[in-house]
This record gives C-alpha cells, sequence and structure tokens, in this order.
C-alpha cells in the first residue's frame, strides 16, 4: 500500500507520540519507529550574510518528513544552481513524532484482512513534526542582493509542504552572532545514501559468473582450449571407441 494523503496528518490531535531511545531501543515506549528521511539539516557555507529569511507556517501544521525533504531537496538545488556556495540553507524543523496506521491491504480480494477495530492504534509507519504558527521551518542566511532568488527557491519549497508559509526577514549585519562567523567561512559537506553491503555482497557471485562466462566465451571465438573441454572430448572417444568394438 503507498503512502496516505497529507489530510490525514495535517491537523493536531491528541498527545505527541514520541518517546523513542538511541541508547536503549528495546526499553523505549514506541518500539519501531522509522528513521527519518530528511538527509541533512545544514547545506551551503556557514559564514557571514546580511540578511536571515525564515519560512514559518501561518498556522499550526503537522508535517511529513517527507515532505520536509522535498522541500529542503527543492531549495537547496535552486540556490546551489544559482548562487553555488553563495548562501547557508538550514533545515529547523526535525520529525520527532511517530505517525501511527492501522496496516492494511488495498488489493483486490483483501476484504477480510483490511476490516478491523474503529479508531485502532495502530502501528509505527512514519516520522512528522509539530510546528506551530510562526516557528521556522527552513531558515536561509543570504547577502541584500540576492533575497529575490531567495524568495523563487522557497516558493518551490512551500509548494512541497501542506498549510500557508509566510517569509520572516531579519536584518542580521550587526548581529553579534553574525558578526563573529568568518568572512570565507566553511563548506558543508554534502551526504550521500550509502548502497547496503548486503546487496553488494550478494550482487558479487554474479558478477563473477558473468566474467567467467565472457572469458570462456572469447576462448572459444579464439579456438583456446576452455575449461572442462577436454574430459569432455575423451569421453567422446570412449564412446565411440566401445560402438567399433
Amino acid at each position: 500500500m503507498g503512502i496516505r494523503p497529507a489530510k490525514t496528518i495535517r491537523e493536531w490531535k491528541g498527545p505527541a507520540w514520541s518517546r523513542t531511545s538511541k541508547r536503549k531501543p528495546r526499553k523505549c515506549f514506541v518500539k519501531g519507529a522509522p528513521h527519518s528521511k530528511v538527509r541533512q539539516y545544514n547545506m551551503g557555507t556557514d559564514k557571514r550574510f546580511d540578511l536571515e529569511v525564515e519560512l514559518c507556517p501561518t498556522a499550526n501544521v503537522q508535517l511529513r518528513d517527507n515532505a520536509i525533504e522535498a522541500a529542503r531537496q527543492a531549495a537547496n538545488k535552486y540556490l546551489e544552481k544559482t548562487l553555488v556556495d553563495n548562501f547557508f540553507l538550514q533545515v529547523v524543523a526535525f520529525p520527532h513524532l511517530v505517525i501511527r496506521e492501522h496496516s492494511a491491504l488495498g488489493v483486490a480480494g483483501a476484504d477480510r484482512i483490511s476490516k478491523g477495530m474503529k479508531k485502532n492504534f495502530g502501528k509505527p509507519k512514519g516520522r512528522m513534526a509539530r510546528v506551530r504558527a510562526g516557528h521556522a521551518v527552513l531558515r536561509a542566511r543570504i547577502n541584500k542582493a540576492q533575497l529575490p532568488v531567495l524568495k523563487a527557491a522557497f516558493k518551490r519549497a512551500r509548494l512541497k509542504m501542506s498549510g500557508a508559509f509566510q517569509l520572516v526577514i531579519r536584518d542580521i549585519t550587526n548581529d553579534a552572532a553574525n558578526l563573529s562567523r568568518s568572512v570565507i567561512g566553511r563548506k558543508m559537506k554534502k551526504r550521500e545514501e550509502v548502497k547496503p553491503v548486503v546487496e553488494a555482497a550478494a550482487a558479487a557471485p554474479a558478477v563473477e559468473a558473468a566474467k567467467e562466462g565472457e572469458a570462456a566465451g572469447e576462448a572459444a571465438a579464439k579456438g583456446a582450449p576452455v575449461k572442462g573441454a577436454p574430459a569432455k572430448a575423451e569421453a567422446k572417444e570412449g564412446k565411440s571407441a566401445a560402438r567399433k568394438k
């Protein structure tokens, strides 16, 4: 079954269900909570800028982690293409809350499996963040001349998330925290997705077998002896001798 629409978890309902533990996962209250899909929280170059712009919702809203990740990718891709490294983008909202769903099948003939109690507790299926009105989801620091570019980037990010958003612009030219940063700055490293080792180990025998097959085909084309060919030839000669007798 695919992902459910955002309207199912958009509104604030009930207490937060987010009591997880990394140190003792077997003893935590929420068991089997999935990991967050947000790959990176700091992007660009952390240095001295003129403006700080925040993307804030106008009302309380709940955002799923895949929506935050889609907004991050949309804004970061546009800023990297336009401004290269002359910006700093930060994801402020963290998906602490765990989403519960009733596991059901949406295929034909699954009526018996899909039926169950109404308003059941459900099982962990994803992550989301609760964001209050006026609190930032994304925050960026740029120079004054680059404000139109950032507005276009945040417009692309806004389309990926539920609810209405507004921009909060603040001048940080004389801010003490901004002045303490370096003029050159420090570039953030990109976090690339690492493929699981199990898949690579499982694919290794198939690759070796394919290479051996290619080598055998090339040897046969050149007329060179192939592994197992002398034994087959001797077996054929033995059979022909037995028939003559």
